[in-house]
C-alpha cells in the first residue's frame, strides 16, 4: 500500500471505485471499532488516503483525481455498503475539498493542498457564531458548530460565519477557512446511527480570519463566486451537489440491507406460522420485491442527478434554479425511498432486530440518521419545488 498522501502509481478515478468495492469487507470487519471510537479507525483512514479516496475532488495539479460527480457517487456508495458512517465522513470531506478547490482564491487553494493528502471538513451554518469586522478580515469572538463530519481526518475546517461590508454592516452568511489548530473538538458525537462519521461539535474563540479565506455562501450558491479552476468539476452547481452527496452513503447502506437480509434468510423462521424458513414465505418475497424496488429506484434517481450535474458543468453553463431545486427534491425523495425499503426489511426481521449487535438494526439506524440532514429534508424540498412551480418565491436560502 502506498504511503499516506500518495496515490498508487497508475491510480485513476475508476480504479478507486473498484478499490472501494474490494474494501467493503474490511470496513465491515472494523464496524465495531468505528462504533466504539465514534469515528473511522486510523488504519481505515490511512488505507483510504493511500488509495486516493479523499483525493477524489482534489485538482490533478495537486495530485488529486479530479473525478466527475458520477464517479464520486459510485465510490462513496461502495464505501457505504461497508460502513455508512465512515462513508458519510468521506462524502463530507470530499465535498469540502471540492469547495476549497472551486470557490477560494488560487493562492489559498495552493496553501491548503501544498501537502498531498490534505483533508478539509466543514459546517456551513453560522447559527451559533459571534464575530465582528476588524482590519483585514473578521474576529470570531466565540462560535460553536454542530455535526462537523470528517473533522478527525481534517487539517482545515470550513465554518459558517457572518460577513460584513466595507462599512461594517452585516452582508450575509459566509464560509471561513481555518486551520484545525484554531478549532477545538468537543468529542461529543454519541448517536445511534452514522457513528463512524465522527461528526463531533466544534468551537472557536478569539480567532482572526483573513478576508481572503472567507467566501460568500450566497455567491457560491448563485454561481457568481470566482473559480480558481475552470475545469468542469469545479463549475458544478453548489446546492444540488451539497444535497446530492449526502445520499451517496445512504444508497450504499440500502444495498447492504438487501444483501444482509437475503443472506440471513436461511437462519430465520416466522414465529406462530408453519414457515420454518422465512425465505419460503410469499410475504417475504413481496417484502424483498418492494424493498429492492425502492432502493434500486433511489439509486437510479441519484445516477440521473449526478449525470445532469456533470453535463451542465461540462457545458459551462450554471444550472438554472428550477433544475437545482428539482435535484434537491429528488435527493430528498431518494433518501426517503431508501428508508422505506430498509424499514420494510427491518420490520420483516422480527424481534431479533432489537438486539444492538444485529447488523440489520445498525443499517436501519444509519439510514434513518442519514436522512435527518436539513439539506435532504423531504417536506422542505418538496415545498420549495412546489412553490417554484406555482410561481411563488422560494423561501429557502440555498437553491
Amino acid at each position: 500500500m502506498a504511503t499516506e498522501g500518495k496515490l498508487k502509481a497508475g491510480t485513476t478515478e475508476h480504479a478507486v471505485v473498484e478499490w472501494a468495492r474490494n474494501f467493503v469487507g474490511e470496513l465491515r470487519a472494523a464496524q465495531s471499532e468505528s462504533d466504539r471510537l465514534a469515528r473511522p479507525p486510523e488504519h481505515i483512514v490511512e488505507k483510504m488516503k493511500a488509495a486516493g479516496v479523499y483525493s477524489l475532488t482534489v485538482p490533478r495539479a495537486y495530485g488529486g483525481l479530479q473525478a466527475d460527480i458520477s464517479t464520486w457517487m459510485k465510490t462513496v456508495t461502495e464505501l457505504g455498503r461497508g460502513d455508512a458512517g465512515v462513508a458519510w465522513a468521506v462524502t463530507l470531506v470530499t465535498a469540502c475539498n471540492w469547495m476549497i478547490a472551486g470557490m477560494y482564491p488560487k493562492h489559498v487553494v495552493e496553501e491548503v493542498f501544498a501537502k498531498r493528502g490534505t483533508c478539509v471538513a466543514g459546517v456551513f451554518s453560522n447559527r451559533a457564531c459571534k464575530a465582528r469586522p476588524v482590519d483585514g478580515g473578521i474576529l470570531v469572538e466565540k462560535g460553536a458548530w454542530y455535526f462537523n463530519s470528517g473533522v478527525y481526518q481534517a487539517q482545515w475546517d470550513l465554518l459558517g460565519v457572518p460577513t460584513f461590508d466595507k462599512n461594517g454592516e452585516p452582508a450575509g452568511p459566509g464560509i471561513a477557512l481555518v486551520p484545525m489548530s484554531d478549532v477545538k473538538m468537543l468529542n461529543d458525537w454519541d448517536t445511534t446511527g452514522i457513528r463512524g462519521s465522527g461528526s463531533t461539535n466544534v468551537t472557536m474563540e478569539n480567532v482572526f480570519v483573513p478576508r481572503e479565506r472567507i467566501v460568500s455562501l450566497l455567491a457560491c450558491n448563485e454561481g457568481v463566486q470566482p473559480r480558481a479552476f475552470p475545469d468542469a468539476l469545479y463549475r458544478t452547481a453548489f446546492s444540488p451537489l451539497m444535497a446530492g452527496i449526502l445520499a451517496f452513503p445512504v444508497l450504499g447502506a440500502g444495498a447492504h440491507m438487501i444483501e444482509e437480509f437475503v443472506a440471513t434468510l436461511p437462519d430465520r423462521d416466522i414465529n406462530l406460522t408453519f414457515y420454518l424458513r422465512q425465505g419460503e414465505a410469499p410475504v417475504t418475497h413481496l417484502q424483498i420485491g418492494e424493498a429492492s424496488a425502492k432502493i434500486e429506484t433511489a439509486r437510479l434517481i441519484m445516477e440521473n442527478a449526478c449525470r445532469e450535474m456533470d453535463e451542465w458543468a461540462a457545458a459551462g453553463d450554471y444550472m438554472p434554479q428550477l433544475q437545482r431545486a428539482r435535484i434537491c427534491r429528488d435527493t430528498a425523495f431518494a433518501d426517503r425511498l431508501v428508508w422505506e425499503g430498509v424499514d420494510i426489511l427491518a420490520s420483516a426481521a422480527g424481534g431479533s432486530l432489537a438486539r444492538s449487535g444485529n447488523i440489520l438494526n445498525r443499517i436501519w439506524q444509519d439510514v434513518k440518521v442519514g436522512g435527518m440532514h436539513p439539506f435532504v429534508s423531504v417536506p422542505s424540498n418538496f415545498e420549495m419545488y412546489g412553490r417554484m412551480l406555482a410561481k411563488v418565491e422560494p423561501h429557502l436560502m440555498l437553491i
